[in-house]
């Protein structure tokens, strides 16, 4: 009899589907082919050389010493016939895995204790308890974060739940309201109009599974009065109710009671559209808001994938998708739409993964925002303040930088000099009996010469060159870099083309010339700004007293 039984434990171990190690002292003395495939090791005799507490890692995930923690728990078989318990191994290649163990004392006399190990890889369940739990978590920060009242009760009309936005909406805690009676005391003081939801709610809840729109008035828990929407499911075992604060659009949704359906609609619609896509990337569902904002029904879109991403568009979209699916979480990016009448809508897409429980994605969530008022204003906005900004420093008739900006420029130039120890020279420039030509033809001519005058330095004079109204008709030029050659040609270019042409005006050609002060930087002296200026304006005055349309140097 001992011998078959003997032999039967021999082809149980042997035939196990679970690993078996029998473990004597210190040593592995036995495994079976299923230990061996579980720890990858090539053959018996190779598992049976290792130390068992090289099966394990040197801590397992609660911070404990792995063999400290593994002779406890053998010693716990070996007192009490046998304990069961989670354990974390490490495979032949590094890899660690978690497996139940149960631990069965064969011999416990001292020197020659005996213990046999049955694991079981429990892997897969793990992963499903990882699973289930990021789901739970998706679905709580769904609750917490939704711009939505949200409750669930049970068939005994407790509250087991009330997200954030609840509160914020009624003011009410669950522990406020821990029933039904508690809510409906508070939060319909009024005794007729309480009946008359409480007679709303009874027909509700004996159409289980169907989602019901309710809208009533509220007292919330300061005393304001607010008109809510309720939307109910009445399930098996709970009543889940989705609540959206409408007072501010009551006044609204009362202007379109002639129209029931329409205003059931309104009140029904989440205010953003929303798509959910399946595995292949093709839409599962599209709300009211989608359907109402572009044109498309799902019946139009079944099978097919939604064409509204411009062309220009592509290339962002396939990037954020790569980074979704990638992180497995939420992306958000500023894109363009396209309607299925072909107008280009401005929105903010937000979008999540929906996972299976094997962790894998099932669906994605799109939600849209549109932001195309918004654009528009900024970008308005943003004309107007480089409209603004263009005025406070150029001249509003010719266009060139008025005396601040010009100055400023000149102090900018005047320090890159300094630093790059390179040449830098002004000219302070006047139009030649300009108040004759402002007598003569007028000042709206008077405006235009400035005007053509202006715009013919700036045809003269180098990319990196500048001119500003210095007030009047008095100009300041700025030549940075200038070699004493480059500086004579570029001031006598100006003052020849000026005295050669002429100013095109609102009444014909008119002749003008300039004098033009020209001042040099003198890097080893630390000119400033206003001993430039004030060098120029001498120049500038020699030049007038030698007989104008012509050019003169300071010292």
């Amino acid at each position: 009899m001992k011998t078959v039984s003997a032999e039967k434990y021999h082809v149980l171990f042997e035939q196990s589907q679970d690993a078996n190690l029998i473990i004597e002292n210190t040593e592995i003395t036995a495994c079976n082919q299923a230990a061996i495939e579980m720890f990858g090791y090539k053959s018996k005799t190779a598992l049976i050389k290792v130390h068992p507490s090289n099966l394990s890692p040197a801590h397992q995930p609660d911070g404990q010493d792995s063999f400290a923690k593994a002779e406890k728990m053998m010693g716990l078989a070996l007192k009490n016939g046998s304990t069961r318990f989670e354990w974390y191994h490490k495979k032949a290649n590094g890899e660690i895995f978690p497996a139940e163990v149960l631990l069965t004392a064969i011999s416990h006399k001292e020197g020659n204790r005996s213990i046999h190990v049955v694991l079981h890889d429990i892997t897969a369940r793990k992963q499903l308890e990882k699973a289930r739990q990021k789901e739970k978590e998706m679905l709580s920060i769904i609750l917490e974060s939704t711009p939505h009242g949200i409750t669930l009760i049970d068939n005994q009309d407790n509250y087991l739940y009330v997200n954030p936005y609840f509160t914020e909406i009624t003011g009410y805690t669950i522990k406020d309201i821990p029933t039904k009676e508690e809510w409906f005391k508070k939060a319909y003081p009024d005794k007729n109009y309480r009946q008359k939801v409480l007679n709303a709610w009874s027909n509700d809840r004996g159409h289980k599974g169907l989602e019901k729109n309710r809208e009533f008035k509220i007292r919330s828990k300061d005393g304001q009065s607010k008109y809510i929407e309720f939307r109910t499911a009445f399930l098996k075992d709970q009543k889940i109710s989705v609540l959206t604060d409408i007072t501010k659009n009551k006044k609204m949704w009362e202007e379109l009671k002639e129209s029931k359906k329409r205003l059931k609609s309104i009140l029904s619609v989440t205010p953003n559209p929303i798509v959910i896509y399946g595995r292949q990337g093709k839409p599962d569902y599209v709300n009211p808001a989608f359907v109402n904002m572009f044109g498309w029904t799902l019946d139009e879109l079944k099978g097919k994938r939604i064409p509204f991403v411009p062309e220009d568009q592509q290339k962002i979209t396939s990037e954020r998708l790569k980074e979704l699916l990638d992180s497995g979480g939420k992306v958000q990016f500023e894109t363009k739409r396209l309607t299925k009448h072909g107008r280009c809508i401005d929105v903010i897409v937000s979008t999540s993964c929906i996972k299976d429980l094997k962790g894998k994605i099932s669906n994605l969530v799109v939600i849209l925002t549109d932001i195309t008022d918004q654009k528009i204003v900024k970008q308005q906005l943003k004309t107007l303040n480089r409209k603004l900004e263009h005025e406070a420093t150029h001249d509003s008739l010719t266009g060139a930088p008025n005396r601040r900006a010009i100055m400023e420029k000149l102090d900018s130039e005047l320090s890159r000099a300094k630093r790059m120890g390179s040449g830098l020279s002004i000219g302070l420039c006047d139009i030649d009996h300009f108040k004759y030509v402002n007598d003569k033809y007028g000042h709206q001519v008077g405006d235009d010469v400035l005007c053509c005058f202006v715009k013919t330095v700036k045809s003269i004079l180098r990319p990196y060159d500048h001119v500003g109204r210095y007030g009047g008709e008095e100009f300041l030029l700025i030549v940075p870099e200038s070699a004493e050659s480059v500086k004579e040609v570029v001031f006598e270019r100006i003052r020849s083309k000026i005295a050669n042409g002429k100013m095109l005006t609102r009444s014909g050609d008119v002749n003008i010339t300039i004098s033009i002060g020209i001042a040099d930087a003198d890097l080893n002296k630390n000119d400033t700004v206003d001993s430039l200026i004030a060098a120029a304006d001498l120049a500038l005055y020699k030049a007038k007293n030698s007989g104008r349309n012509q050019l003169a140097f300071s010292p």
